[in-house]
């Protein structure tokens, strides 16, 4: 083998190949899930200071593994990448070809690179072997000059750091994680991504800020027992388009095109600051929304909290334009939802923190929908004209400005039921689907 070693890696010149390797303390079962668990493997997956979403994960022969990753900081471009699975031998190997891909999720043309890893028992650890082949010297060369191998490694890395933080291995270890996103064209041209789950009566779930369709991905699964459940990635978000300018209207118009992919008619759900959207969605879409469950709507109507800056929408646009995604977030957590500063730090070492930023833009975009829902006066009682049913649900632990609120939707439309769900609080949505989901199946379908 002729060529550079350095930190474990080795680029061999002869073979135009990439070696990378690198030795855990934990078994190979846990690696091994690792690599082929969605959920897991967004934890680690990239350069440091770079996040990853991964848009469907089919750990099989002619399976596909499609993921972007991106740094949180907004200082360059999302990469995008297809990875179809060649050979699986669980435990084992995983042989795939890689292959970058454009914002439709075609190949850009910058070819194909066959990548071999390979996993082994070492003692009670493992060791974790890299080999990512490239088609001549010159592509060998611009992915040295790009610095490739010192990415994965930095990845490979992280990867350590998950291993000796993680407190266990689902249930599902060893297990892949298979999701599958279809598209739909909305009306401006733009593509939205969704997944489609269950049967029975059609429900969208609308994800909050910060999220795709993977922070609902609970709440789905929950649902999709008595449901036809469509989760989608709004835009700006996931594998879905963002183009400029941003327009509210728009991800209305995602929402219609969504209810086209459900039969022509659906009802409408989610939890805090997307309640917003489901609520304008509803009122220009008319009958075509049968139904809307929200949880905690985020209605500011009264003083018994701060209301949100006046300036926040703004405030948010300035940041991320300026690349600070961090302090983005940061924003947020304090003068949105009542964060102490003194927890920011503690949070920031989250993987989710690295996660929230990667998506920072989508705070402008929530913000713009909920301006006059969160100023500390009534609800506007011209905003929304919706005749059907609409169940407000406020958790038994929730904070008194949210039932505030949902009491202040109940005077201005017809047909508005508040609900209380016992011992649970603002995050329930996401940390408590089962029971969110059994309240909005009992309003929703009696």
């Amino acid at each position: 083998m002729s060529g550079d070693t350095a930190d474990g890696i080795v680029i061999d010149r002869s073979t135009n190949t990439v070696h990378i390797s690198r030795t855990y303390a934990a078994g190979v079962d846990r690696v091994w899930w690792a690599w082929t668990d969605a959920e897991a493997i967004t934890r680690w997956w990239g350069p440091q200071g770079w996040a990853a979403t991964v848009y469907e994960m089919d750990v099989r022969p002619g399976g596909r593994w499609r993921f972007q990753i991106a740094p949180v900081d907004g200082s360059a471009a999302p990469v995008r990448s297809i990875a179809t699975y060649k050979t699986v031998v669980a435990r084992a190997e995983l042989d795939y070809d890689d292959t970058f891909a454009d914002e439709a999720w075609q190949a850009d043309g910058t070819g194909t690179f066959p990548t071999t890893v390979t996993f082994a028992s070492a003692g009670t650890g493992s060791t974790v072997e890299v080999a990512a082949s490239f088609p001549d010297g010159q592509a060998l060369q611009r992915a040295v000059e790009l610095q490739m191998a010192e990415g994965y490694a930095e990845a490979l890395d992280r990867l350590a750091t998950l291993l000796d933080t993680h407190p266990h291995t689902p249930a599902t270890e060893g297990e892949p994680i298979m999701s599958h996103l279809s598209t739909v064209t909305s009306a401006d041209g733009t593509t939205i991504a969704y997944e489609k789950t269950g049967s029975g009566p059609a429900i969208i779930v609308i994800s909050n800020v910060a999220e795709d369709h993977t922070g609902v991905a609970g709440m789905a699964k929950a649902l999709s027992e008595h449901f036809t459940v469509i989760s989608f990635d709004r835009r700006g978000r996931g594998a879905s388009g963002d183009p400029q300018p941003y327009d509210p209207a728009r991800e209305i118009d995602d929402i219609a095109a969504l209810i086209e992919v459900a039969g022509g008619s659906a009802a409408l759900t989610s939890g805090s600051g997307g309640c917003g959207l489901a609520m304008d969605a509803a009122g220009a879409l008319g009958g075509k929304v049968t139904g809307l469950y929200l949880y905690e709507p985020p209605f500011i109507v009264d003083d018994s909290r701060p209301p949100a800056p006046a300036d926040y929408v703004e405030h948010q646009e300035a940041l991320v334009a300026a690349g600070k995604r961090s302090e983005a977030v940061e924003y947020f957590m304090t003068e949105m939802i009542g964060v102490p500063a003194e927890y920011i730090p503690a949070m920031k070492q989250d993987p989710s923190w690295d996660a929230m930023a990667a998506y920072a833009h989508t705070y402008a975009y929530d913000g713009r929908i909920l301006r006059g829902l969160q100023d500390g006066k009534p609800l506007p009682a011209d905003r929304w004209s919706i005749d059907a049913p609409i169940a407000v649900a406020v958790g038994g632990n929730g904070e008194a400005f949210i039932r505030a609120g949902a009491d202040a939707l109940a005077a201005i439309l017809p047909d508005v039921t508040v609900l209380t769900l016992p011992d649970h609080d603002h995050s329930a949505f996401w940390t408590a689907p089962e029971p969110v989901a059994r309240q909005a199946r009992t309003f929703l379908l009696g």
